[in-house]
């Protein structure tokens, strides 16, 4: 289940772009943001995904008894995010699997300067055993048909 990604396409290639703009908390010393952060900034562009796919969380996954969590997560650095820098995460379906799906992500400066390449790997979870299952097939058609467009 390896997900490579050597230089994912931005602009157009990603049908999903959520702005933010990057707090001093995010940064070290340098003022650069601290690299574990992207790992949260791709969370944001998950979940906003997800919502503008019209799948709610407590509605579509944990009151079906279901949940996900995260079995991989890749990121590769190509030019950092400074505090107060303006920000797009974009957000795009991968790979659909029987009991997982992968995100690919394109974090990139509100200048156009691509900063990081980036993907999760979600494993569909059943909340009472705590094992995977299979993805239900109304979450699978909406990966679906936000992979196709």
């Amino acid at each position: 289940m390896a997900c490579q990604i050597v230089n994912l396409p931005s602009g157009v290639d990603f049908p999903f772009a959520h702005r933010q703009r990057v707090r001093f908390g995010e940064t070290d010393l340098q003022a650069v943001v601290y690299y574990a952060n992207y790992l949260v900034f791709a969370e944001v562009g998950r979940i906003a995904f997800l919502r503008s796919l019209g799948i709610v969380y407590e509605r579509d996954l944990v009151a079906q008894g279901l949940d996900f969590t995260i079995g991989e997560a890749r990121l590769r650095y190509h030019a950092p995010l400074r505090f107060d820098d303006e920000y797009d995460i974009k957000v795009r379906v991968g790979d659909i699997r029987h009991s997982s799906w992968t995100f690919e992500y394109a974090i990139d400066r509100a200048d156009g300067t691509h900063c990081v390449d980036a993907s999760t790997i979600q494993v569909m979870l059943d909340r009472k055993s705590g094992r995977a299952t299979r993805i239900p097939e109304a979450l699978r058609k909406t990966l679906e048909r936000a992979k196709e467009a």
